[in-house]
């Protein structure tokens, strides 16, 4: 699916005005300045500007726009030097705007890139001819609703960023009413199918950020209503090829995301099933109208897109719907298909547009290969993923089996399909997660730091394992400079001993909340597993334009990959062998002296203990969707770990570069004594330096925010002891509450057997 964006609005970064603005030409420019005996200072400075924008030096491009605004001291003259000049600052504002970490600090750019370009509307009715008075309206009027959407995408406030779509919307309608002024009929059409697509896009994503179905469905209607102007535009631009075609193909793609994305968000599965076949209706359409495009480098990638949005669409269908075997095994077949030929295509395209749709063809296939229950291709596609994200594909021993480790424990959409998650806090921490009890305003859920965990022995057992913990014998030790920060998860959903440790408030046992996540399979999106660890990639000194920035856009890390945690236990008598999946031999102290001495040549009998002398390590993992893929998991799991052990047990042949390959694994496994937590943890390592990382004066801790879960939990299920605190909570009140602000997730009660506390 071609990119709305890339089609319709950036035309040259260093125009600044798009492709819909009022362009002139530097030959002009110079020629009317001649003509004119004006000084030309002022556009080189706007040059220059808009250079220092292009390598994201924002205040530095502010403060030559501020110089080129002072150098116009008759301001009814220059009329377009000062449009250009707004339309700058509104651009640099809101780019610093979306980078800010600071919400009222953002917020405050953005209204000042707002106020720019309402004062751009000013000069443009200064304008003498009346065309270019329309060309600048419609312009400013796309960047406000682009700029918009861009911020109500981004924003974690559910309520806040509904008020921006709306404003989104307004600024495309108003886009829409300019167009009808147009006096060019082939650009009259233009614009308005432009504007009916953004139109289109503003809806699909403010579909995406709520869990309401009536208003789910709602969105996507009126996105449909406006895809169906846009193609009945399309299929009257006059250039056939490079217009119609094209823009009629933009449109049913977005046809089959609507429809595929409303059935994935359904719960009744007949009104599903109906919409999965309207999507793929339209992917078939798309398919066959790409064949008719002359250019062999748009009709190659336009084909792609269509067989992949194919193959997504028969994935999707075979995850949620329960067909008979025939049905399911003929679903299977088409996505494989589908698939096949679009991977098989790619080699035809050049490396820049391969680059844009590769990955997420490998991420189907991969998913392709877990239907038919092909493990083993599952796992190295798995592995591959992992690989070419975090060491650019080539990987040491000890490398290679962190990659492993890590494609054993991360979980995908797919495997994780519609098991319940629960995350367990108080009743204080859910109303502010939730924006109730007096809040007025929601926090995002938090990554919290592993230094001040329950575990004390956090990230410490794989070390132990593998006998990396080296005895601490200087009087100090510089502190760390990279730190884990996660957000756990259990599988124990409503489960007593999970709300005596984590759900309560002062005190009280089973007194706060249990927060369900994916009761609808659609909490997990799509991972980039590189997103965690990308600040230890860039220590590594590991280069890579594909590395996300510090920086998150949008929702980044929402889309953060869940790692399950495994349990490293000690064998001892009271250890049963069924008690963990696999066990695993591993060296203790005796071994690494006995290994020493063996070095120095000291007898057979010496290397006799060697062998002998071990203890036994075992690991608990629990089961995780399809049995029999947990059950190649282990076997995978206990052959990556037994290889790190037998790397390191050379601590001479060991590099800081093996050491620091654990990094990316230490915090995904937990002491025996925890298992029954059965955790899940959506986890990333930062330098303690990061802007991302905040304070909490209240709880005196620094934390990552996560996401506003608001649109992402189910489900709120209130302790046995909810009513028992010294606080005085009704679990009425707090129905009330949920149902004005959070109207989507369910309320309920624990009735699991406690006492009440003691009076």
């Amino acid at each position: 699916m071609t990119d709305t964006e890339s089609v319709f609005c950036f035309g040259g970064e260093k125009e600044g005005f798009g492709i819909y603005g009022v362009q002139f030409s530097s030959d002009w420019f110079l020629m009317d300045w001649f003509d004119r005996g004006i000084d030309m200072d002022v556009n080189g400075l706007i040059d220059e500007s808009s250079e220092l924008f292009n390598e994201k030096q924002y205040d530095e491009a502010i403060e030559i726009l501020h110089q080129a605004w002072d150098e116009i001291i008759d301001k009814s003259t220059q009329i377009t030097e000062q449009i250009e000049i707004q339309a700058w600052f509104g651009r640099c504002y809101f780019a610093q705007a979306e980078k800010a970490k600071d919400t009222d600090k953002s917020d405050e750019l953005f209204k000042l890139a707002v106020e720019h370009y309402r004062q751009r509307l000013k000069l443009a009715k200064q304008l003498t001819d009346k065309q270019d008075i329309v060309d600048e309206q419609i312009d400013v009027q796309f960047w406000l609703g682009r700029h918009y959407l861009a911020y109500a995408a981004r924003i974690k406030d559910a309520n806040k960023a509904g008020e921006l779509f709306g404003q989104s919307v307004k600024h495309y309608e108003k886009w829409l009413t300019f167009t009808k002024q147009l006096k060019n009929k082939h650009n009259r059409i233009w614009q308005q199918t432009a504007a009916q697509s953004w139109l289109v896009r503003c809806y699909v994503e403010q579909a995406r950020k709520t869990k309401n179905t009536g208003e789910i469905n709602a969105l996507f209607g009126r996105a449909i209503k406006h895809n169906e102007k846009r193609l009945q535009l399309a299929e009257q631009l006059e250039d056939k090829q490079d217009d119609s075609i094209q823009e009629q193909i933009d449109a049913l793609s977005w046809f089959c995301g609507c429809y595929l994305e409303q059935a994935i968000k359904t719960k009744d599965m007949n009104e599903a099933a109906k919409l999965f076949r309207q999507a793929t209706a339209f992917a078939k359409r798309n398919l066959r109208l790409a064949r008719q495009l002359e250019n062999e480098q748009i009709r190659i990638q336009q084909q792609i897109f269509a067989r992949f949005g194919l193959g997504r669409c028969y994935i999707e269908r075979v995850k949620r719907i329960k067909n008979t075997d025939k049905a399911e095994a003929l679903f299977k077949k088409q996505a494989g298909k589908y698939l096949l030929t679009a991977d098989r295509q790619l080699s035809q395209l050049s490396d820049e547009a391969k680059k844009r749709i590769e990955k997420r063809i490998h991420q189907s296939l991969r998913d392709v290969a877990y239907l038919n229950e092909d493990w083993h291709s599952y796992f190295e596609k798995k592995k591959q993923e992992i690989q070419e994200s975090l060491f650019q594909g080539e990987t040491s021993q000890p490398q290679d089996a962190v990659a492993t480790v890590l494609a054993v424990l991360h979980i995908t959409p797919i495997e994780l399909g519609f098991t319940p998650m629960a995350h367990y806090t108080s009743p204080h921490v859910c109303h502010i997660l939730f924006s109730i009890g007096g809040n007025e305003t929601a926090s995002p859920m938090r990554l919290g730091s592993s230094t001040y965990m329950n575990d004390p022995s956090e990230g410490k057992g794989l070390l132990d394992l593998l006998n990396q913990q080296d005895l601490e014998l200087e009087n100090k030790t510089d502190g760390v400079s990279h730190n884990a920060f996660f957000t756990c998860f259990s599988s124990r959903v409503n489960d007593l001993n999970q709300f005596r440790l984590y759900g309560k408030e002062d005190g009280v046992e089973a007194s706060g909340c249990c927060l369900v996540f994916n009761k609808n399979g659609d909490w997990l999106i799509e991972a980039d597993v590189s997103v965690p660890f990308s600040s230890l990639s860039k220590k590594s000194g590991k280069d890579s334009d594909d590395l996300p920035e510090d920086g998150f856009w949008n929702d980044e890390y929402e889309k953060l990959p869940l790692y399950q945690v495994a349990y490293i236990a000690y064998k001892d008598e009271y250890i049963a062998e069924r008690k963990c999946g696999i066990w695993l031999s591993a060296p203790n102290k005796a071994f690494n002296l006995h290994q020493n001495l063996a070095k120095e040549n000291l007898g057979s009998s010496i290397r006799f203990t060697l062998n002998t002398n071990i203890s036994r390590f075992g690991i608990r993992l629990k089961p995780v969707g399809n049995e029999e893929w947990h059950q190649f998991r282990l076997e995978k799991l206990k052959e990556a770990l037994e290889e790190l052990i037998g790397f390191f047990k050379d601590k001479s042949a060991v590099s800081d570069d093996d050491k620091e390959a654990l990094e990316y694994i230490r915090y995904l496994f937990k002491d025996f004594a925890f298992r029954d937590e059965e955790e899940f943890r959506l986890l990333v390592i930062k330098p303690i330096d990061s802007e991302e990382i905040e304070y909490c004066e209240q709880t005196q801790s620094v934390y990552i925010p996560y996401a506003d879960i608001r649109n992402l939990a189910d489900e709120v299920i209130l302790g046995t002891n909810y009513e028992k605190t010294g606080n005085q909570r009704k679990a009425e009140v707090f129905r009330y509450q949920m149902k004005q602000k959070c109207p989507d997730v369910k309320v309920s009660r624990s009735t699991l057997p406690i006492n009440p506390p003691n009076k």
